[in-house]
């Protein structure tokens, strides 16, 4: 496939494009734990400390629950944001994955003329799809004469076959020789 191109959907491995998800979303609570404990220890204490001073028991209470709900909605606000750009970033490796496995099984079968492995811009994974192409470039040829090959080889079988039915004084010996030939040539297809 040449040219420009779009994928219609954005979850085209649904397992991979989960796991990532996961790992970014218990890194981005790692990290704001991390943060908070910073916050924290670096000024939180002292804050608290000298707003013990200024405000009663109650009142300083009252604003540490509200900071508190105030940080949670904030985290809770950015976590659709964080999920959006998992995706987006999921899609730019799970979407190549997906079209280098199809691609993969075909060679699998034996197709080798097909069109170079061509990923979008910003696609992940270019280099390995660089590295199908080369090796599609080596072996394409080469499957193709191999085909040509056996398939002459099954004419000349075939050509044996009917020249020996022809004579009855063919041996045995010799259709026991066409038919080890013409069997190995099956197991070559």
């Amino acid at each position: 496939m040449s040219g420009k191109f779009r994928r219609a959907q954005f979850i085209t491995d649904v397992s991979l494009q989960l796991r990532y998800m996961v790992v970014t979303f218990l890194l981005l609570l790692v990290f704001f734990g991390i943060s908070i404990g910073i916050v924290y220890n670096t000024g939180w204490v002292y804050l608290v400390e000298r707003l013990s001073q200024v405000y009663p028991q109650g009142r300083l209470v009252e604003i540490l629950r509200l900071i508190y709900l105030r940080l949670s909605i904030g985290f809770l606000l950015i976590l659709p944001v964080a999920v959006l750009i998992t995706l987006l970033l999921s899609h730019t490796i799970a979407g190549p994955l997906v079209r280098i496995k199809r691609y993969l099984r075909l060679m699998a079968k034996g197709e080798f003329d097909l069109a170079p492995l061509v990923l979008r811009p910003y696609d992940e994974l270019k280099d390995v799809a660089q590295l199908i192409n080369e090796v599609t470039a080596q072996l394409g040829p080469r499957f193709r004469e191999r085909k040509k090959l056996i398939e002459s080889l099954q004419q000349t079988v075939q050509e044996l076959r009917a020249d020996l039915s022809r004579l009855p004084s063919a041996g045995q010996e010799v259709h026991r020789k066409v038919s080890f030939l013409a069997d190995t040539l099956k197991v070559l297809e």
